[in-house]
């Protein structure tokens, strides 16, 4: 359903503790059905239980082989005296996996952050291992502005994390609908919750809210409760950060309607096997789609090389990557592949 927001950027809707926001545009709001969050395209759908459980038993049992060696990735010495002097470069650092310190415009902000040694429930003791540290120490980061949660699977809403960040900085989360109940019951109430095509004002960034395709549940019977996106954030310059999604329309339509972009975060692994993950989780090849889709200037690979995860080898993603820029003929100075605690300009 589209649906019209045609309040001026900066008008209020009535949420004026949040200084939510609607854009002068057509955008889709997500889509319900049964009390559960569905995604955009109709025909969705996913490998059956019984496939992935198969998959995930061989992984597992690979994995205790030692068929799928996993060794960390090599680690930049992060510069902690220039994150915390930079007040108008616009940087980012990849952290690992899906996070990311950005800052734009004096402001600092996380993606999907998540500091523990394994995603996964009770507070991160269970779950798959992480093999490549964060590339920064969670004591070096710069004050935190503002996070950006994508959705809640264990490996992109790290609790033990959030309630580091919420003891450190006391941020504004920010998350999709159904998240802040989910935060609030655990004490957290700096919260700001969106649906696709809404937006706040945070520090003078304008973050909205948009689409993805994926999915969301933290236990085998809460499945789609809580909604998934990817987000905007717009000030001298425009940044997007794909969450975790299969590749689809929605691409398209936020680079037409939000783009150009100057930084897009795109993940680039867990893509096999294809039976499983195509509809949530995109190739190489799928990401620079996206990248292309999306009218951005540069693009930096995420969600892949630190957790025990994926199928593929873990040092395959970035390979596939470069190769599949060359072949359509990408400037590679416009693809971005750091170490873990690599600052980089944008």
């Amino acid at each position: 359903m589209l649906v019209l927001l045609a309040l001026p950027s900066g008008a209020s809707t009535g949420a004026d503790e949040e200084n939510k926001h609607q854009l002068r545009l057509e955008f889709p709001r997500a889509p319900r059905h049964d009390g559960t969050y569905r995604n955009l395209d109709p025909e969705f759908h996913r490998a059956s239980h019984w496939t992935r459980l198969r998959f995930y038993l061989l992984s597992v049992a690979a994995m205790a082989k030692g068929e799928r060696p996993f060794v960390p990735l090599p680690t930049a010495v992060p510069d902690v005296t220039a994150l915390r002097q930079n007040h108008h470069e616009p940087t980012v650092m990849w952290v690992g996996h899906s996070t990311l310190l950005v800052q734009l415009d004096g402001v600092n902000f996380l993606t999907d952050p998540t500091w523990s040694n394994r995603a996964g429930p009770l507070s991160g003791t269970v779950g798959v291992r992480r093999f490549t540290p964060p590339g920064i120490p969670f004591k070096d980061l710069p004050p935190i502005d503002f996070v950006l949660i994508s959705h809640d699977h264990y490996d992109h809403l790290d609790e033990p994390t959030v309630r580091q960040l919420a003891r450190a900085f006391n941020p504004r989360f920010v998350v999709p609908l159904g998240l802040k109940a989910w935060l609030g019951d655990r004490g957290f109430t700096n919260v700001s919750e969106l649906d696709w095509g809404e937006s706040i004002s945070i520090k003078g960034l304008e973050v909205v809210c948009t689409p993805a395709q994926h999915g969301s549940g933290r236990t085998l019977t809460d499945g789609g409760w809580r909604l998934w996106s990817s987000w905007v954030v717009v000030g001298t310059k425009r940044f997007y950060f794909a969450g975790d999604t299969g590749y689809a329309p929605h691409f398209e339509m936020i680079g037409r309607v939000l783009g150009p972009f100057d930084l897009a975060a795109l993940p680039i692994g867990s893509y096999t096997p294809r039976i499983i993950a195509k509809p949530i989780h995109m190739s190489p090849e799928d990401a620079l789609r996206a990248f292309r889709d999306l009218r951005a200037s540069k693009f930096i690979g995420i969600h892949w090389g630190t957790f025990e995860l994926a199928q593929e080898p873990y040092h395959e993603p970035p390979r596939r990557t470069v190769d599949e820029a060359a072949r359509l003929g990408l400037d590679p100075r416009s693809i971005l592949l750091p170490k873990p605690g690599e600052l980089l300009t944008w």
